[in-house]
């Protein structure tokens, strides 16, 4: 009832069989496997000896795999369920052929982390309660189950520990938990351990910094408010990034975590992120390992999430984000338990935010890529041995095309496509067809190798005024860049002309793809102008990235009337940028105005809407005030990007 009520169609019913319309029969077969699904074979419908092509029959053993199934009946007429507020629903239902097989998990736990700290559409379904926020994160749940999950985690906030906003969450949250349950969803609750390294204002369980209250103590008085009356399937625990904690401090407190929340919630599961950094280097049982790999050491019934960030993988080159060249050591840990008979438990990134991605804008199908590659990898039949038992995907927004990285990767866990083509034809293909589909795939391999594998990722990105104070710090989170000011002191120059040239087959490359998309005879929708954007905003991003360059190096030649030149097409190309930002921002797939593009009042560390600086252009308008400060063709201080 519920999967169909929150389907958006009027010609969708809930009841007895209509003769003159497609029907959809469940079937209960205890043949099928947990979570699993079927069509056929027919059986008569009110003494019919004969079947009719309008039903479809869905045979599951259990309620996740009835959903499943008729889900997938759904699409066979057209649907598609790609952002949580914003299907796909056929003008006209027009019957496809259905795979008769029978269809089970790859993996055990299939879900979505919605990343709260960060003020996305997630954020304000699952932590601001209200009537509205109650049946948006309804539909999140509903589309978590369309598309083949099973588990939903979000992040606490610090925020309740105020009476005033304890009651009202709790109340809510209760009722979110009761309703995936309900689904068939398990449900989750991010948490961080030691506030010295919460930057972002999430829940921490530690916050003595007099060195006088025992940890113990400390998560005595915390533990509770997250956990009483409030049945969550699974706790993650995370500790911050760049900041350490004493080695032993940090295994006698995961630990003393784990025995309280068993005390208070024995069926609950801890998790606990392992991050990356590869410069957080400590010493611990005379081993040499990252911080975050100390977890190795607590209790084995905690279990690991390895995390990787952006949309790099485990088996590919890591281009310097965290400092990391690549993620081997966490891809090894994941297989080390594995191969244990453990559960392994990996948390990759479909979105990073931070002036990384959607927030430039970008339009990185390449995380699709990314995420697929480590599916067929960590299962391939001749790895080392084991399964992988849970795939979590962070999920930073949906809109610039990245509801396609959290469903085409969700649906991956459940049942892994053949190829990349193979996965993004099947989410295109009702409304934008296999042409589409296919330059999609062509983009993602054009990223794969232009910017992920030949480093113009930190070009290509943002940069704001943090990241520039972190680099002096040697804190490093995003691929580094030579700057302007760099090349006005004499460093890099061999490294950006190198660059230039990479860029400059990118860019021919994208022009490419551009003009094949706009060639296409596309019906006209939020969809296929969300798609013409994302590659014409890519396009506009590097075409921007080599006129400031040229500037810049002009201007080291002293050649004023080329830097000049530059200078006013990177001015040029912010503007046309700044036109394609402005249409796309008045047709979001979100149904709450500019709440993700305005200045706006949240429990988080960010009183800004993740698309707030995409909206301004604000990374490029920066480096553009950068680049005339260095040239002398702009008074304008620059501004940050951070708040």
């Amino acid at each position: 009832m519920e999967l169909a009520a929150l389907t958006p169609y009027r010609g969708l019913s809930v009841g007895a069989v209509d003769n003159d319309a497609y029907n959809i029969v469940v079937r209960h077969d205890a043949t099928i496997p947990a979570e699993g699904y079927s069509f056929g074979p027919p059986y008569p419908i009110d003494g019919a000896e004969t079947e009719v092509d309008e039903v479809i029959f869905v045979r599951a053993s259990d309620v996740l795999g009835a959903q499943y199934g008729v889900s997938v009946a759904l699409e066979s007429l057209g649907f598609r369920f790609r952002h949580p507020f914003d299907p796909l629903v056929p003008n006209v239902p027009k019957r496809t052929a259905l795979d008769l097989a029978v269809h089970e998990p790859d993996v055990r736990v299939r879900g979505i982390h919605l990343h709260t700290l960060h003020p996305t559409e997630g954020y304000f379904a699952v932590w601001e309660p209200s009537a509205g926020s109650t049946n948006d994160a309804h539909r999140i749940i509903d589309w978590v189950v369309k598309n083949r999950g099973n588990y939903l985690q979000w992040v606490a906030l610090d925020n309740i520990l105020k009476p005033e906003y304890f009651e009202p969450w709790h109340a809510f949250t209760r009722e979110l938990i009761d309703y995936a349950h309900f689904r068939g969803i398990r449900v989750g609750l991010g948490l961080q351990l030691f506030g010295q390294s919460n930057l972002q204002l999430g829940f921490d369980l530690a916050d003595d910094k007099t060195g006088t209250v025992p940890i113990a103590d400390e998560i005595a008085a915390r533990l509770p408010v997250i956990v009483k009356d409030l049945p969550f399937d699974q706790y993650e625990l995370s500790f911050g990034e760049f900041f350490n904690a004493d080695p032993q401090t940090f295994v006698a407190s995961v630990n003393e975590v784990w025995r309280q929340l068993h005390a208070m919630a024995p069926n609950a599961e801890l998790h606990t992120v392992v991050h990356v950094g590869a410069d957080q280097k400590v010493m611990y049982m005379g081993e040499e390992l990252i911080y975050y790999f100390l977890v190795k050491f607590t209790d084995p019934a905690i279990i690991p999430d390895i995390h990787t960030v952006m949309f790099y993988n485990l088996f590919e080159p890591a281009g310097g984000a965290y400092q990391s060249e690549n993620f081997f050591e966490h891809r090894d840990y994941l297989r080390s338990r594995m191969c244990a008979g453990q559960k392994g438990a990996y948390k990759p990134e479909t979105a990073y935010w931070v002036a990384f991605d959607n927030s430039v804008p970008q339009f990185y199908p390449l995380y699709v890529q990314s995420r697929l590659l480590d599916l067929a990898k960590l299962q391939e039949p001749e790895g080392p041995c084991g399964v992988l038992d849970t795939h979590i995907l962070f999920s930073t927004g949906w809109d610039w095309g990245y509801w396609l990285n959290d469903v085409a990767s969700l649906r991956g866990s459940y049942e892994l496509p053949a190829n990349l083509n193979e996965a993004f034809a099947y989410e295109f293909a009702p409304d934008l067809g296999p042409k589409a589909a296919a330059l999609v795939e062509r983009m993602s391999n054009l990223q794969h190798d232009r910017v992920m594998i030949d480093k113009l990722t930190g070009y290509l990105v943002g940069r704001a005024a943090d990241i520039d104070l972190g680099r002096a710090l040697d804190i490093i989170s995003q691929p580094d860049r030579i700057t302007f000011d760099q090349l006005a002191g004499g460093m890099g120059r061999a490294e950006v002309e190198a660059m230039m040239v990479t860029l400059a087959s990118y860019i021919a490359e994208l022009e490419v793809l551009d003009r094949e998309l706009r060639a296409l005879d596309l019906r006209d929708s939020r969809w296929a102008r969300e798609l013409r954007d994302g590659f014409r905003i890519n396009l506009l991003r590097a075409q921007f990235v080599q006129a400031a360059y040229t500037s810049m190096l002009a201007h080291l030649d002293g050649d004023a009337a080329a830097t000049a030149k530059s200078f006013a097409k990177a001015k040029a190309l912010t503007e046309r940028a700044q036109a394609v930002v402005t249409g796309r921002h008045a047709d979001l797939h979100d149904t709450h105005g500019r709440r993700t593009l305005d200045k706006t009042a949240n429990q988080g560390f960010y009183q800004i809407g993740y698309l707030y600086f995409a909206d301004t252009l604000c990374y490029w308008q920066r480096e553009l005030d950068q680049l005339g400060k260095e040239t002398g063709l702009s008074s304008t201080t620059p501004a940050s990007c951070f708040f």
